[in-house]
């Protein structure tokens, strides 16, 4: 009798997951990877990727013209044990992307030029793919350990006015992703 009730509570247990729809899995998290990079002289490159940036519903809006802005922060530290580490360097970068219905061109717009593109998946890389240089303060000592840690935010102030009243009740635009880090 015992063993039935088991066998009929796992059943229902894993009822919902095989239903049209009814996934027991959430949206992907928004996520940093990949941080890395190098530190010569007076700046540091750092590479990363962001990961689940943009939900299908950005990815619609992106494609009836709306323009989606990220806004980016990284951090250059030098890491001491049993201390506490030394900023480095800061830069605040900013990447933002349009579809102009025109040219049927997306327009990505970065703080180092713009870029016209053909289509939504070469836009949407773009905007994941980071190479930043940060202009770093002190002396680089060869052999240390220096990190970056990077964050990035869906920058809502872009977004028209009836948009942004409409966005700040929805979920799906909330989009500020935690920090991350990587050896330098």
């Amino acid at each position: 009798m015992t063993a039935l009730r088991i066998l009929i509570a796992l059943f229902t247990l894993s009822l919902p997951g095989l239903l049209p729809g009814g996934s027991l899995a959430g949206p992907p998290v928004p996520g940093i990877s990949g941080v890395s990079g190098t530190i010569r002289g007076g700046e540091a490159r750092v590479r990363f990727t962001l990961q689940n940036a943009f939900t299908p519903e950005m990815v619609e809006a992106l494609k009836s013209g709306i323009e989606i802005t990220f806004k980016t922060t990284v951090e250059v530290e030098r890491v001491y044990r049993r201390w506490f580490d030394r900023p480095m360097g800061q830069v605040r970068y900013t990447r933002s992307v349009r579809y102009d219905a025109l040219s049927r061109v997306y327009r990505l717009h970065r703080d180092d030029g713009d870029e016209l593109l053909a289509d939504v998946l070469a836009a949407l890389d773009r905007m994941t793919r980071f190479e930043v240089v940060v202009p770093v303060t002190g002396d680089v000592e060869k052999g240390k350990q220096y990190r970056a840690r990077v964050r990035a935010k869906l920058d809502k102030v872009g977004l028209s006015e009836p948009l942004r009243s409409i966005v700040f009740f929805s979920s799906l635009w909330d989009v500020e992703i935690a920090w991350a880090r990587g050896d330098l």
